[in-house]
């Protein structure tokens, strides 16, 4: 009995550690998932921010990028544009937010592909919903990100046209 509790104290310690392994150095994928979350919360505004925040916070949402990333939007009925540098995607997202009342992101149906150890794709549906409208505005993304400085960076962003477009 004591050869067993031995045995089942030594399993129980190596599952431990396997566990505080995976939550101290998560698997890429993970890392990609964690980034979208955070880049969507950091894009919200919200109602009563103030606009020094607001410009805060685009700076931020432009840290997420690479300094060559390229943004390709293609909106039916919203917009169409292409940003090829820091300082584009920077003032994109300085207007945008100064444009907006409140505005929240989701990410849904997310699927990341790691390539190999510095490349990845991610393909998602995102959905905004703008100044309190009840109404979500609904896109299809992909991805492309890189790992700079073993920081995984967006590269490449662009909307992916439906059937209906």
């Amino acid at each position: 009995m004591k050869k067993f509790l031995n045995i089942a104290g030594i399993v129980a310690a190596l599952l431990v550690a396997v566990w505080v392994y995976r939550a101290l150095f998560p698997g890429d994928e993970k890392r990609i998932r964690r980034l979208l979350a955070e880049v969507a919360e950091t894009a919200e505004v919200k109602s009563n921010e103030n606009p020094i925040f607001r410009i805060a916070g685009a700076n931020k949402l432009a840290g997420y990028f690479s300094p060559d990333a390229v943004l390709r939007m293609d909106v039916p009925g919203v917009d169409s544009r292409e940003l090829d540098s820091p300082d584009n995607i920077r003032q994109a997202f300085t207007a945008a937010r100064a444009g907006l009342q409140e505005a929240k992101f989701q990410v849904h149906e997310l699927k990341v592909t790691v390539a190999d150890s510095s490349s990845a794709t991610a393909q998602f549906v995102g959905v905004a919903y703008l100044n309190g409208s009840g109404d979500p505005l609904v896109q299809e993304f992909k991805m492309q990100l890189r790992k700079i400085d073993n920081r995984w960076k967006i590269s490449r962003v662009e909307t992916v046209k439906t059937l209906g477009m």
